[in-house]
């Protein structure tokens, strides 16, 4: 099957998932937090979300040819330790054969058999685990290789070879356009430098690069190139400094696969040769602002209702809404406006409207009057967390704050902003019984509270070995499946509905889900009793390289459960934004990886070592399983992402099983 197929195959399936799952969503929050916190709810620099590629991944087309098919290629590696890596999509590597030839310091022929060792691998991510052979070159002090590749069954003509080395040159890249909407321009930036500090020059007259294009292939299966550009025209800031860049139209709903592709001469004159991929979500919106202005009206207490119109083709849409709400400073003879809180909810758009809530105390603690106004208004999607409107500033409208609530505040002996409540970051706690099925609600005086395990991503029956390690513990069950955070988070909200309340530990994206959950929607982790809320082993809360560089040749994300952009690097932090710091502070997060021998190369996975840096558990970066605001309880050597890898799992570590379960709260 072709990769794009598969990839999209995955897309809809998330959406599918995500609407049959709308029917029966929670019950959502309304957050807020204070001015201060405005600055992490933006959107990080995209830069810091760059792919770093240390290899070059390269589609195998075999043609015909007298009975059987076959590819040729001539490809440039540079360092110590050259090795290949070969990828069939169909499994199936009996029926490949690879010859390798190359030439020695004095340019004679070196005989594939002379050449390589072979190593048969297993990788992937849960329960997927996809075959790839291994050809570590000898060294030959060769630059140069030559690849024959050939296939005797006509269903197997596509395949991937990545090649690499100990090559200290380094290719970064990343998306530095925020749109992905029908029609947005995409840009994406690329540089090569080192982790060698001998060599540090990025001008393009001692660059690494010399050329660099991208290489598209469009939802509809179309590819096409665009050649990257170092010239300082258009949107190229400076002229050689390095740094190349390409943009295109993003002309069709669906994912983009995005491959850059930099050819150059190392400062040691040897060939460079490196890409980076890319998956891009690109999503249709037909939102538009229905009004110039929003109004506030009273519900009940403190809560002030705020809704501003849309207009859009579609109804009863669910939307991850964001705003900051400034007023003017009291006593201002300017009229200086001021930050005074974010807000923020997932909303349904019914009848044309989005509904926010703001808490009168954020007022009342800022000392604000009239005018008012809605900043930096962001909705989104909840399957990529895409921005489908953007809104800059907004009128807003407020009512007089209640008599009764300036009241109280005059005689407390503490300002507001000294006492945040539970309600101004959450809003007004339902009863339970409104945020539980009917049927589950019959059962909440049998079942009584409960710690949760959840698993993670494409995911087998991970705990089930070490379940007994947990008392009082139920396992939720949605076995190799590949759901979003928001879809995940429901799933586990219909499983709690059956416990009077309870605590979670979780694997993965796992740990992310229960997150979501705790952030945007009220469930029995709000009735837990004490102790540890969300308990999290290897999760990769920044995503991992491995679901966007490898969603390409459809193995880790593109085959058996599919692609995930909630997982990537760039889908994480544009989730992650939303993420406030109150509901971080409820996560203890555990992160490890290999054990590092002096007398041997280590890894988790040799196979998924080419695309992560170290340290790493085989999936997760240490780096990128980190949460900041949360509660980070060790990092541990010795331990692998899941069964099948070097060194034990993480989930087998019965000392830390311990701990997590007497600590849990339920």
């Amino acid at each position: 099957m072709n990769m794009y197929k598969v990839l999209s195959i995955s897309m809809s399936a998330i959406l599918t998932s995500t609407i049959a799952l709308a029917a029966n969503s929670p019950t959502a929050k309304h957050l807020a937090g204070p001015a201060e916190e405005i600055e992490l709810m933006q959107k990080v620099n995209p830069e810091e979300l760059a792919i770093i590629s240390k290899s070059a991944m390269i589609p195998v087309d075999l043609v015909p040819n007298k009975g059987h098919y076959e590819w040729q290629k001539k490809i440039s590696i540079d360092g110590e330790n050259p090795r290949a890596l070969l990828f069939t999509p169909d499994g199936d590597q009996q029926h490949w054969q690879i010859n390798i030839n190359g030439h020695n310091s004095s340019k004679d022929l070196i005989k594939n058999n002379q050449l390589f060792t072979e190593k048969d691998l297993a990788f992937g991510m849960g329960a997927v685990q996809l075959p790839a052979t291994e050809f570590s070159l000898r060294e030959t002090h060769s630059s140069s290789y030559e690849f024959q590749i050939s296939s005797a069954r006509a269903t197997a003509t596509e395949a991937y070879l990545l090649v690499s080395s100990d090559s200290p040159y380094r290719l970064k890249s990343f998306v530095s356009s925020h749109g992905q909407l029908v029609g947005d321009v995409i840009s994406i930036k690329a540089n090569a430098f080192t982790d060698d500090s001998e060599f540090t020059v990025v001008r393009q007259d001692l660059s690494l690069i010399k050329r660099a294009y991208l290489k598209i292939t469009s939802p509809d299966g179309s590819t096409f190139r665009v050649k990257m550009l170092d010239d300082g025209l258009g949107s190229d800031e400076v002229a050689r400094d390095g740094e190349f860049y390409a943009e295109f139209i993003a002309e069709h709903e669906g994912l983009y696969q995005v491959q850059v592709v930099s050819k150059g001469i190392t400062p040691r004159a040897k060939p460079f040769y490196r890409t980076a991929e890319h998956t891009i979500p690109i999503v249709y919106s037909d939102l538009e602002l229905g009004s110039d202005y929003a109004e506030g009206s009273y519900t009940n207490g403190h809560k002030i209702n705020l809704d501003f119109a849309l207009t859009t083709a579609k109804d009863d849409r669910r939307f991850r809404v964001m705003a900051e709400v400034w007023g003017t400073q009291a006593n201002s003879k300017a009229g200086k406006l001021i930050p005074v809180s974010w807000i923020s909810t997932i909303a349904d758009a019914r009848n044309g409207k989005i509904n926010l809530q703001l808490d009168d105390r954020w007022l009342l603690a800022k000392g604000v009057q009239a005018p008012f106004e809605l900043k930096n208004i962001r909705i989104e999607d909840t399957t990529h967390y895409v921005s489908l409107l953007n809104i800059e500033r907004l009128e807003l409208t407020l009512p007089m704050v209640q008599k009764i609530s300036k009241l109280l505040y005059d005689a407390s002996k503490l300002s507001y902003r000294d006492v945040i409540t539970e309600s101004m970051l959450k809003g007004e706690k339902p009863e339970q019984a409104s945020y539980l099925n009917k049927s589950s609600a019959d059962k909440l005086q049998s079942q009584g509270a409960k710690l949760m395990l959840v698993h993670g991503y494409c995911s087998s029956d991970v705990w089930g070995p070490v379940q007994s390690q947990f008392s009082n513990s139920v396992k939720f069950v949605d076995f190799n499946q590949n759901r979003s955070h928001d879809a995940f988070a429901r799933l586990i909200d219909t499983f709690g509905d059956n416990y009077s309340s309870f605590g979670i530990v979780a694997h993965s994206q796992g740990g992310a889900a229960a997150l979501h959950l705790y952030t945007y929607y009220w469930s029995g982790l709000d009735d837990a009793g004490f102790g540890r809320l969300i308990q999290s082993v290897g999760t990769p809360y920044l995503g991992t390289p491995l679901a966007g560089n490898l969603a390409a040749i459809g193995n880790i994300f593109g085959v058996g459960c599919g692609y995930n952009s909630n997982l990537t690097t760039s889908g994480a932090s544009s989730w992650l934004s939303g993420i406030p710091t109150w509901a971080r502070s409820k996560v203890s997060y555990y992160t490890t990886s290999f054990k590092d021998r002096r007398w041997r190369y280590d890894y988790c996975s040799l196979a998924s070592d080419w695309f992560l840096s170290d340290p790493e558990d085989g999936v997760v970066e240490r780096s990128r399983g980190q949460l900041s605001g949360a509660s980070n309880r060790g990092h541990r050597t010795g331990q692998c992402h899941t069964d099948d890898m070097r060194d034990m799992s993480q989930l087998h570590d019965s000392g830390r099983n311990s701990i997590m379960n007497s600590n849990a709260a339920r």
